[in-house]
C-alpha cells in the first residue's frame, strides 16, 4: 500500500494512492506555476484597442466642449469588442508589449505550441496566428490510467486536469464529489477555458485540428480542453452527500465529511477490510465562515492520515489579512481610487465582502462604492452559491427562515450597490461608477477582464491592485506589468490548516496512527523516513503517532497491513459448527476452504481433498484451567481399561 504525488507542494493536489488491487486518485488539478511562463493573452496595448478602452476612462478624460467628442465616442463603441475573438491581434501585440516571464526552472518549455497552416502562396509555414496555449499535466507516466478505480475530488481548486483524465485517456472509473464541488468545479473549468483554451487562429472559420495538437505537444503538454469536454467530464461525476456512505467493490467504503474550507469541501473517510486511511484536502477550521463547519470525527478511528493543501509556515492568519485588505480597499476608496482584486467568484470571497461592506459602513465610505463580479460564470456562481443553505455553517443556515439571501451579495445584487457581468465590454462600460471595487478574473493576470483593466487604470497611482489568493506568486503575477504606477498590495487570505493545527487536531485522537505531510510542512526527515515538523513546537514521531513526509513523483508506503481480514462464513458451513462454552468463553474449531471474489472473503466447506489436507496441519489447542490431579486420575483410568 503506497501513496505517490503527482504534483509539487503548493500546487492543487493530485495524488494516487495504492490500496491492495485497487486505484484511486485522490483529487486531480492542475499545476498553476506555469502560468507565469506564459504571454498575457488579451491584446489590451494595441493601439488600435486604446479608443475603445476609453469608454471605461472617467468622464473627466473627453471633454464636453469638443465638437468632434460624437464622432470619437461612436468610434469608441464600434471598436468596443470582445478581445479574445481578436487572436491574430493578441499575438502581434503580446510578445511586444509585454515581456514573456522569464524561465522559473531549467529545462521549461514553451507554453505556446504552433501548428503549421497553409499560406496564401501555397507554401507551408509556422504561423504564430495558430498558436495554442498547451498546459503541462500531472505526472501520469507511471500509472496506468485505464486500472485508476475511483478518483475522490475534495474542492473546485483540485478539479481542473480531470476533463484530461476523463476525455483524453481510457480512464473508466468512478468520479465522486459533493454537489457543490461539481458545481463551483464546473465553473471553475468552464472559467479556465474562456481565458486560456479558445484556439488561436487568424480566421474565425479556420479550425485546429486539436488531436494533431495532442500528438505535436509530447512531453505531457495539451492544448485546453473545450466546453464539450467538461460537459462530459461533469456527467461522469456522482454527486455525494456529508456522511453518505459508498460502498464499492465489496470491500471499499468511502465516506465524505465536511472540511470547512469552502461550499461542499469534503475530506474523505476510505475504508478497506480492518483498515481506514483518512485523507485531509483544504481544510479550514474557522469558526466564522460561511461554509458547514470541520468535520473531524472521520480521524477517529482512522490508522493512516494523509494531510495535504496546509497553510504555508509563516503565513498570515486570515483574520489578520481580512483587516489588511479592507484597510487597503478603504484608503484607495477614500481617494477616488478603483481597487482590482484578482480572484475567483467564490470560496472566502463571500466571507471577505461581508467584511469590506461593514469596514466601508462604518468609515462613512459605503455610499460612493459600486461592487463589480467580472467572469464568464459570475451570475451563475453568485446566484448558486445562496441557495446552498445546508452545506453552509448552522448560523447561515438559521438564515433560509429569513426574507433575506444567507450571503451578502445576494442582498447588494437585489438592492443594486453589486452587479455581475460577463465580460469588461458592454454593459460594464455603461453601468461604472466611481469608485468602483470590482472582483474576477484569472490571479496570474495573464488572461481575463484583469488585463484589460489594468492597462485602462493602472497608470494612476490612486487606483489599488490586492492579491488575495494564497497560492498565487504576485511578484510572477505582475512581471509584465512593472513600468505601471497602480498602488500593489499583497495580502494572501488563507483559511487552511497550519501545521500547528493540524498536530492539536491529530492529538485529540489519541489512537496510533501514520500521519503523512507535504514535504514543506517538515522542518527535517530522519533515515528510518520519520519527520521533525516544521511546527512552532518542533514535533516528532512517538509511540502513538508515526509523522513522515511526501514529495512529488515519491512512492511512500503507507506500513500498513492487518493481521486480520474480515470472511463471511457461507450458511452451510455454519450450520456445522458448534460452540462449546469455556466460562465467559465459547469457541469451536473451524475448518473449511477460503474462497475471495470480488475483494469478498467467504469461507466454505472444504472438499474431500481439502479435509485431507486440512487434517495433515490440523492443531489442536487447549482452552480453559487444567486440574493436574484430575489429569492424572482421568489418564490412570484409561490405562487402566487399556489393560
Amino acid at each position: 500500500m503506497r501513496l505517490t504525488s503527482l504534483l509539487p507542494d503548493g500546487e492543487p493536489n493530485c495524488m494516487v494512492l495504492k490500496l491492495r488491487q485497487m486505484l484511486i486518485l485522490l483529487d486531480c488539478g492542475l499545476g498553476q506555476e506555469q502560468l507565469y511562463a506564459m504571454p498575457v493573452r488579451e491584446g489590451g496595448l494595441k493601439e488600435e484597442h486604446k479608443e475603445a478602452s476609453l469608454s471605461l476612462q472617467q468622464p473627466s478624460t473627453i471633454s464636453l466642449t469638443d465638437p468632434n467628442n460624437n464622432l470619437k465616442r461612436k468610434q469608441a463603441s464600434t471598436e468596443t469588442i470582445d478581445i479574445r475573438q481578436d487572436w491574430a491581434s493578441f499575438l502581434k501585440s503580446s510578445t511586444s508589449q509585454y515581456p514573456q516571464k522569464k524561465q522559473r526552472g531549467p529545462n521549461k518549455e514553451p507554453a505556446v505550441a504552433d501548428t503549421p497552416t497553409n499560406n496564401s502562396s501555397g507554401t507551408t509555414a509556422s504561423s504564430a496566428a495558430t498558436r495554442e496555449y498547451m498546459f503541462k499535466l500531472p505526472d501520469f507516466s507511471g500509472v496506468d490510467l485505464k486500472s485508476i478505480d475511483v478518483v475522490l475530488i475534495s474542492n473546485y481548486n483540485h478539479i481542473l486536469a480531470l476533463p484530461y483524465l476523463t476525455e483524453y485517456t481510457d480512464f473508466q472509473g468512478r468520479i465522486f464529489a459533493t454537489e457543490p464541488t461539481i458545481e463551483f468545479g464546473r465553473q471553475h473549468m468552464t472559467e479556465f477555458v474562456s481565458f486560456f483554451g479558445t484556439s488561436v487562429t487568424s480566421s474565425p472559420h479556420e479550425v485546429i485540428d486539436r488531436k494533431k495538437l495532442v500528438a505535436q505537444a509530447g512531453s505531457g503538454f495539451y492544448p485546453a480542453y473545450t466546453l464539450a469536454d467538461i460537459k462530459a467530464c461533469i456527467d461522469k461525476m456522482q454527486p455525494v452527500r456529508f456522511r453518505e456512505h459508498i460502498a464499492l467493490y465489496g470491500s471499499l467504503k468511502l465516506t465524505a465529511h465536511s472540511a470547512g474550507y469552502c461550499l461542499g469541501s469534503s475530506n474523505w473517510l476510505i475504508q478497506i477490510g480492518t483498515e481506514s486511511i483518512a485523507y485531509v484536502s483544504s481544510s479550514s477550521t474557522q469558526v466564522n465562515l460561511h461554509p458547514d463547519l470541520f468535520d473531524g470525527t472521520l480521524l477517529e478511528h482512522a490508522s493512516t492520515v494523509i494531510a495535504a493543501d496546509l497553510c504555508p509556515k509563516g503565513s498570515i492568519t486570515y483574520d489578520v489579512g481580512v483587516n489588511e485588505v479592507c484597510a487597503t480597499i478603504a484608503r484607495t476608496i477614500a481617494r477616488k481610487g478603483h481597487v482590482l482584486i484578482p480572484c475567483a467568484i467564490s470560496g472566502f470571497l463571500f466571507d471577505l465582502l461581508e467584511d469590506v461592506h461593514l469596514h466601508l459602513t462604518r468609515m462613512g465610505l459605503i455610499h460612493q462604492v459600486q461592487y463589480s463580479f467580472i467572469s464568464p460564470v459570475a451570475d451563475t456562481a453568485l446566484q448558486y452559491s445562496n441557495i446552498l443553505a445546508e452545506w453552509m455553517a448552522p448560523r447561515k443556515q438559521e438564515m433560509v427562515y429569513l426574507p433575506e439571501a444567507p450571503l451578502l451579495h445576494g442582498i447588494l445584487l437585489e438592492k443594486g450597490p453589486a452587479k455581475n457581468y460577463k465580460s469588461v465590454h458592454g454593459a460594464f462600460s455603461s453601468d461604472l461608477k466611481y469608485p468602483c471595487i470590482v472582483f474576477g478574473g484569472h490571479p496570474s493576470l495573464r488572461s481575463g477582464p484583469m488585463v484589460n483593466l489594468l492597462h485602462m487604470w493602472g497608470k494612476k497611482a490612486n487606483n489599488s491592485i490586492v492579491f488575495i489568493e494564497p497560492r498565487i506568486d504576485a511578484t510572477a503575477s505582475l512581471e509584465p506589468y512593472e513600468d505601471l504606477e497602480i498602488s500593489r498590495s499583497v495580502c494572501p487570505l488563507d483559511v487552511r490548516l497550519s501545521v500547528d493545527q493540524l498536530v492539536d487536531i491529530i492529538k485529540k485522537y489519541r489512537h496510533r496512527k501514520h500521519v503523512i505531510v507535504p514535504a514543506q510542512a517538515t522542518a527535517s526527515t530522519r533515515p528510518d523516513g520519520t519527520a521533525e515538523l516544521a511546527d512552532s513546537r518542533g514535533t516528532n514521531s512517538t509511540s502513538s503517532t508515526q509523522w513522515s513526509s511526501y514529495k512529488v513523483g515519491e512512492a511512500i508506503q503507507l506500513g500498513m497491513g492487518s493481521l486480520y481480514e474480515t470472511v463471511l462464513l457461507s450458511e452451510e458451513l455454519a450450520k456445522g459448527i458448534y460452540p462449546q462454552s469455556f466460562g465467559n468463553t465459547s469457541l469451536a474449531p473451524v475448518a473449511g476452504s477460503l474462497s475471495i471474489y470480488n475483494n469478498q472473503m467467504q469461507l466454505e466447506p472444504a472438499s474431500v481433498a481439502g479435509r485431507q489436507i486440512l487434517a495433515l496441519y490440523t492443531q489442536r489447542q487447549l482452552r480453559g484451567v487444567m486440574n493436574l490431579q484430575t489429569l492424572l486420575t482421568g489418564l490412570t483410568m484409561v490405562a487402566a481399561v487399556l489393560q
